[in-house]
């Protein structure tokens, strides 16, 4: 039952019909505990950026094309994200950068924190195009410490959390850094 259950949920997930339908965002936060960055990249599907802009500036733009429309969204995903850590200290994000990968358009920002500091978990706040489409989901990836874990942002979430199974501790090597003798 549970397959025809999953099979038919596919179904409707990739359905060309619906594609336009499902507002959803990924984002993958990959946590470099060595030397203290984290690198954000969030992924948007074009065509609901052909809609969004519209709705966050007020006129028909072309996300495709225009160079400042592209600087106006990845500037309005730098407003509608934050990163801290667990203890409530902010964590700036960089200036973002952007680029257009086929029918994705690709946020990118960094983060960094102080190494010396075991880094136990994060929080975070993502409402991209949730101030225009109530039911966008925004899906954040961390990657870098122990298994990955999921941030699910829809409805009414603000802020959420992650913790990492074991902080990693300063001046750890890796395994993969290690000379073999």
């Amino acid at each position: 039952m549970r397959t025809w259950l999953i099979a038919g949920l596919s179904l409707i997930w990739f359905s060309p019909v619906q594609a336009h339908k499902l507002k959803a965002s990924l984002a993958t936060a990959k946590v470099l505990p060595h030397n203290g960055h984290i690198k954000l990249e969030y992924r948007f599907h074009m065509h609901d950026l052909e809609h969004a802009v519209v709705h966050l500036f007020n006129d028909s733009k072309n996300i495709y094309q225009d160079t400042k429309v592209q600087q106006q969204f990845s500037d309005y995903v730098y407003t509608q994200t934050s990163l801290r850590r667990l203890n409530g200290q902010a964590l700036a994000l960089s200036k973002p950068t952007y680029e257009i990968d086929r029918k994705y358009f690709r946020v990118y920002q960094e983060a960094l924190y102080e190494k010396e500091v075991p880094l136990k978990g994060l929080q975070m706040r993502n409402g991209t195009l949730r101030d225009i489409w109530p039911e966008q989901i925004n899906l954040v990836n961390f990657r870098g410490m122990g298994p990955v874990k999921t941030m699910y942002f829809d409805k009414d979430d603000n802020w959420l959390s992650v913790q990492f199974d074991e902080a990693i501790k300063p001046n750890v090597q890796s395994q993969a850094n290690v000379k073999q003798n």
